[in-house]
Parts: C-alpha cells; structure tokens; sequence
C-alpha cells in the first residue's frame, strides 16, 4: 500500500513537471509568435516585396544553380534583412533582428541599433541588384555582389534634419540557410557614391483644374476608372479654357494585383488628355499615411512603376510628389517627412532625368522648403483672401528664378441659410477675386471640376459639416450644370 502510494505521488509529480515543462515551451512558442507577428505588422507586407532585388547572371558557374524559386526566398531574406534593421533603428528594440540576422551581421546590427538610439542615425536600403558569386552544393551558404541604393540621415530632435545622403553603395553580402530560413550572416561594403540630382528647367504658363470624376474621387478613382467619362470630362475642362489638368496617383493603386491594370489606366488618362490638349500634373503618394522606415523601398518600387509612364508621355508637364506632405509634419516628425521628401526626389530624378519635380505644399509659409532641390515650386492657397497677393510676393521673392504655381485654390458653395458659409454667389466671386490676386504666378488650378455626391470621410474626417463643405467645390453642380463660377473662370482663363 505504501509502494503504492508513493508510485502515485511520483507519478503525479512526473506528471506536474512534464505539464510544466510543456506550458513553459508553449509560453515560449507563443512569445515567439508575438514577436513573428510584429515584425509582419511593422515591415507593412507589400505583395510583390520579393521583387524588389534584381538580379544578374553569375559571376561564374555556380556549384549548385539558383532557382527561380532560390532566388525568391533569398531575395525576401535580402530586404527584409535591410527593413528589419530600419524598423529596429526606429523603434529601438533588437528582438527582430534575429529574424533575418545572424553571426557577423547580427552583432553589427545590435551595434547599429544601439548608435541610432543614441545619435539619431538612420539607414534605409531603397533598391537592390544581385549577382550571385557561389552557392553550396548542399544549398546552405550563399554569396553575392550587392548594389544597393541607400539613404542615411541623422536626427537627434525629431525635428532637425541634421545631414542627409543618398548613395549607391556595392559590396559582398554573405546568408546562411538555417532552420528558419536565410539569414543574413555578412556584409562587406566595397564602394561608395553619391547620387546625381541634376535639375530639370520648366518653364510655361498653366491654367487648369484639380480633377476627380464626380462619383469616384480620392481612392474610387484609379478601381473604378471609366476612359468614356474620363473624355466627357476633359472635353468640360477644355470648353472651361483650361490648359492643364492636375490628378492624383494614390500608391497603393500602383502596387500589388491592381498595379497592371492601374497603370494601363494611366497611359489611357494621359494620351486622352494629350488628344485634348490638355497638359497633366500628376501628383504622386496622395492619401499616404504610412512613413515608417521599412515602407521606403515599397515606395521607390511605386516610384520605379510609374515615373517611366510619366516620362515618356508628352502630356506630362512637370511631376507633384507629395500633396500637402508640411501636415504631416506634426504626426511623423518634420525631419523624418523631410529625409523622405529628399530620398523620393534623388529616386524621382533616377526613374525620370528628363521631367521637372515639385512638391505641393499646403501653405505658402512651407513652399521655400526643398527649393534648392526642385525645379518648380508650388503650393495651396485656402488662406483668406486679403493677403494672397503678398503671400504670392514673398515666395517669389525668397526663390531664385523658379516658376512659382499655385496648385490649389478653391471655394464651397455650401450653405446653410442666407449665404452663410457660402453660396454659388459667393463662389464666382471670391473665385475671381483670388484669380486676380495671383496674376503674377505662373499657373493656377482650380479646386474642382465636380461636386462630389459622396465624400470619403477617410479623407476629410467624419465631421458632417465638413463633409458638406469638401462636397460643394465643384464648378459644376451634382446634375452636370454650371455654377456662375464656371463662367467667371471660362472668363479669366481666355482672357489670358
């Protein structure tokens, strides 16, 4: 009976620390998941990230081929690796650098992460191009030449862009496959140089209308685009004297499963408008939120696809990069929107050498920002009425020479009672006054051709007023008919 016992209590202690045992290993399992599903969220997963590393013919025979499938996994490994290391630079923590990290390289990125904690630095790999120098037989290790195209700044406040570069940088980069997957295991940086950023000079005289079709603005446009309405449209903004037209490519229409049919979309838009006569600004990254350093390279990938489209078409006047990018300062970091404004211009003149850059700044206080580095410059004024003239002044007497546009102007014909906050009046009115004011620019585009029966509160906000107000824009009513604006505007257009 004692036996007996006793085997009992052996038993159940056996039993307790084997239960222990496994809830400590499922503990662990489940810690790892965590972390798995962090670096997932924090590296915001694009569907064509593989793509992103290009690659070249061997240097010699390898000992075992590189598979199309190989050269997947490896190329994943090789850019995950680079926005594993920014997402740690910015958050601080090395947890997930384990994940495409290890030996030489690991100990390298800790030592990176711990120096941008303390100086500001950081350091993003945009691009990448392979060629493969040797592969085990036994398909463990794995070597190639690496180019890379890259930007580094450093920040210590936040707010400051204490330096900037962006180089292309070649060097030889080492991966191992372990049990998890590749990893990288060295890199060794051969070589070093700076970008070119040559200017391009634009020169004209642009009267135009910012432009979405009625039903689908903001993020409908590019999904639902209808090349019918598209050429109903254009043929009101040229019966309106216009010359130019400005759209909006939002990014994430250009990447992923849509990106073929979005970019067909485009190169119908844009000869549609060169058969109008009309000239285009397209206006890139539109309703981006997102400026964390692992989404950099998604976003030259986006530069890579569409700024070839746009520098071949004879339509396209010069590029907007940004829309309003000064209000997202405050949320993101000014010095942070900065470094990328800068690494999406240097990107911007490799995919287009031949077509002028702006950025559309919402103020005329921010639209000396970057001068020196773009090639026209313009900005929004919604500012009152009685001092667009001296804003319009100021900017152009803080720039040395460069064409000065103002890319958005526009008035509401909401109203509540008796005028008030606005009325069709009132539109035609304050319209014309600000046209008159602006003379001396070189160009000015209205906002908008359209009243907008439905309005994208992901846009605006959920306020039903100023939903009200962003819906009653347009120069033309939701029935197609003009507001007097329309013929104010038709007035001051041909007058010249």
């Amino acid at each position: 009976m004692i036996y007996r016992s006793l085997f009992a209590v052996i038993f159940l202690a056996v039993a307790a620390f084997v239960l222990w045992g496994a809830a400590s290993a499922f503990e662990v399992a489940q810690e790892r998941q965590v972390t798995y599903r962090y670096i997932a969220s924090a590296l915001t997963p694009a569907p064509e990230r593989d793509t992103l590393v290009t690659w070249e013919e061997p240097v010699q025979t390898l000992v075992r081929s590189l598979t199309e499938s190989d050269a997947k996994l490896i190329g994943k490994a090789l850019v995950e690796a680079w926005q594993i290391l920014a997402v740690s630079q910015e958050s601080g923590t090395t947890d997930i650098l384990a994940d495409r990290f290890t030996g030489v390289a690991s100990k390298r990125a800790e030592q990176s992460v711990s120096d941008a904690t303390l100086y500001g630095g950081r350091m993003i790999v945009l691009k990448q191009t392979a060629k493969p120098v040797f592969f085990h037989k036994d398909g463990s290790l794995f070597q190639a030449e690496v180019e890379m195209i890259v930007a580094r700044y450093l920040s210590k406040n936040g707010e400051d862009l204490d330096t900037f570069t962006i180089s292309r940088e070649k060097g030889i980069a080492t991966l191992l496959n372990e049990s998890n997957g590749w990893r990288l295991f060295s890199y060794e940086r051969r070589s070093t140089s700076n970008l070119g950023t040559d200017k391009v000079a634009w020169s004209g005289s642009l009267q135009g209308l910012n432009y979405y079709p009625a039903e689908t603005p903001w993020r409908d446009f590019w999904p639902r685009f209808d090349p019918a309405l598209i050429w109903a449209d254009f043929s009101l903004i040229k019966g309106l004297e216009a010359n130019s037209v400005r759209i909006f490519l939002t990014r994430d229409a250009f990447i992923g499963k849509s990106a073929e049919d979005a970019e067909k979309n485009l190169i119908s838009l844009l000869k549609i408008a060169n058969a109008k006569g009309l000239t285009v600004i397209p206006t890139l990254f539109d309703l981006k939120q997102d400026f964390s350093l692992g989404t950099w390279a998604d976003d030259a990938q986006y530069l890579e696809r569409v700024l070839p489209i746009l520098s071949k078409s004879p339509a396209v006047s010069f590029i907007d990069l940004k829309n309003e990018p000064d209000l997202d300062f405050k949320h993101h970091g000014k010095a942070k929107m900065l470094a990328w404004l800068k690494t999406v211009i240097a990107m911007s003149r490799l995919y287009a050498i031949d077509k002028s850059l702006t950025i559309g700044w919402s103020t005329a206080d921010a639209a000396p920002l970057l001068a020196d580095e773009l090639d026209v410059i313009t900005y929004h004024d919604y500012a009152p009425i009685g001092g667009t003239f001296d804003r319009l002044a100021k900017v152009q007497s803080l720039i040395d020479g460069a064409p000065v546009l103002i890319t958005e102007i526009g008035d509401s014909t909401f109203e509540v009672t008796l005028g008030y906050p606005g009325s069709e009046g009132q539109q035609a009115e304050r319209l014309g006054n600000r046209l008159d004011a602006l003379k001396s620019a070189d160009g000015v585009f209205v906002w908008t051709l359209h009243d907008f029966p439905k309005v994208d509160g992901t846009v605006v906000g959920s306020s039903p007023w100023v939903k009200r107000l962003q819906s009653a824009f347009g120069l033309l009513r939701a029935d197609g008919t003009e507001k007097p604006a329309a013929q104010m505007l038709r007035n001051r257009f041909k007058g010249g």
